[in-house]
């Protein structure tokens, strides 16, 4: 009787044994393919995550995934790209904001030097900022305007060409190239903080220049500084760059987000530019492509 009950509790610890062993083998399985599917498409900054995803669903893991501010905390546990990347390159994306707010601070949009095409883009900047002026009670200065628009569209045209380097989906495992070394999944990475050093190098450079400006400025008349184009008040400075950096970082990079999310500019059909809805059709394709080659292994069977 005892050796009938040392037996059967055996069995049952080797049941038990067995189960939990299964149990680890079957969620390691799990996580490894969750790995194997989600990191090319986290690197690749892919529209749709996971299938069966709603249109606000996948724009917010989005959001959460490539948002230079927010995704610092919101990230994907599996993402390629760690918090002290992400910090990396807000530093950067803050380094470009400012040297633009200096740039045009300083007035080289005026100049010659700044190029036909520049100069015309700030020209016409400039009549619709007299227009809205003339037909609104609002006074819109020339190169606030210019900053709070052109100055942030290009500052998250920056960020989101910086967070597709520091991705590098095409050397990862999924890519095009797909190769295992690890200097060759991180060369978007060391070349997107060669571009962060490159701002922060012409922010320190234009900052030295606007201060040297203001130095040369305070303590002359007021006719030389109208005629100089400069303002002495660091004040006036510090609220341009602020609302530039409010209006990139909170306005134009989820419109320019959303705008290639959308894939408004591929119709749908064209990668990168196709948006969600060409990573749809993809997947649709895949799957139906997966489903003819088992229905062809199992008429060979």
């Amino acid at each position: 009787m005892v050796a009938r009950t040392a037996g059967q509790k055996t069995g049952e610890s080797r049941s038990s044994a067995s189960s939990r062993i299964s149990e680890i083998h079957s969620r390691t399985t799990r996580r490894d393919r969750e790995v194997e599917v989600l990191v090319p498409k986290l690197a690749s900054r892919s529209y749709h995550l996971k299938e069966g995803n709603s249109w606000c669903e996948d724009w917010l893991q989005y959001q959460k995934n490539t948002h230079p501010l927010f995704s610092i905390c919101c990230h994907h546990p599996l993402h390629p790209i760690g918090r002290f990347q992400r910090i990396i390159i807000l530093v950067g994306s803050i380094a470009f904001g400012l040297a633009i707010t200096n740039i045009v601070y300083l007035g080289f949009l005026k100049s010659e030097q700044a190029g036909t095409a520049v100069n015309y883009i700030y020209e016409q900047t400039g009549k619709v900022s007299d227009a809205i002026s003339q037909r609104t009670s609002i006074q819109v200065e020339q190169s606030l305007f210019f900053l709070w628009t052109v100055g942030s569209g290009l500052h998250s045209a920056f960020d989101l060409l910086i967070w597709y380097l520091a991705a590098c989906s095409c050397f990862r495992p999924g890519g095009i190239f797909s190769l295992r070394s690890t200097f060759c999944q991180n060369f978007g990475l060391y070349l997107s903080v060669l571009l962060v050093v490159g701002a922060l190098f012409s922010a320190t450079s234009v900052v030295v220049l606007r201060l040297n400006a203001e130095a040369n400025v305070e303590g002359q008349t007021d006719d030389i500084i109208e005629m100089t184009g400069l303002e002495s008040s660091r004040f006036s400075f510090l609220l341009a760059y602020s609302f530039e950096l409010i209006f990139a970082l909170f306005v134009f990079y989820f419109l320019t987000s959303t705008v290639f999310f959308s894939g408004i500019l591929g119709c749908g059909r064209i990668p990168i530019l196709g948006g969600r809805p060409y990573e749809l059709r993809k997947e649709a394709a895949e799957k139906r492509r997966s489903e003819r080659c088992d229905s062809m292994d199992d008429a060979v069977v």
